[in-house]
């Protein structure tokens, strides 16, 4: 039971970990090409935020909860490990529905106008708390896998 859990919990961290990279890899190249090509890019970020991350934090909530409550004692929601992972997962909502969806929604429409140089601001929004995401989920990845605490 254990190895299942904790397989599910690390494939959806490569999950959010993965299309935070894919999107910092791939996002230059989409607003270099412009026009139609740069606001589907935005429609599919956004999309992404409504199916993608919150599959993958809803696997990682799952069975991280269950890691915790199947450890017979091994760890416990007191573990700073933990906490850590629990804040990441609010961390990552919070961020998904005040920054990323409303600024990718804003980018795609301005760029859907051919307003490029308005677009600019959401888009910077986006990299920024993108870079930060991706800090704190390396950070909570570490933390996990080195047992922060325990």
């Amino acid at each position: 039971m254990r190895t299942t859990l904790l397989v599910f919990h690390i494939l959806a961290a490569g999950t959010w970990l993965g299309a935070n990279v894919t999107q910092a890899i791939a996002t230059p190249q989409f607003v270099k090409a412009g026009g139609e090509t740069t606001a589907r890019w935005w429609r599919t970020t956004v999309l992404m935020g409504k199916a993608l991350y919150p599959a993958a934090a809803a696997v990682l909530l799952l069975s991280g909860i269950f890691l915790v409550v199947t450890s017979n004692g091994g760890y416990s929601f007191s573990d700073p490990f933990v906490g850590v992972g629990f804040a990441m997962i609010i961390v990552g909502a919070v961020v998904g529905v005040t920054v990323f969806g409303p600024r990718g929604e804003r980018a795609a429409v301005l760029r859907e106008a051919g307003d490029a140089s308005g677009a600019l601001v959401p888009e910077g929004a986006i990299r920024r708390f993108g870079t930060l995401d991706t800090v704190l989920l390396v950070i909570t990845i570490v933390a996990m896998v080195s047992r922060w605490g325990v």
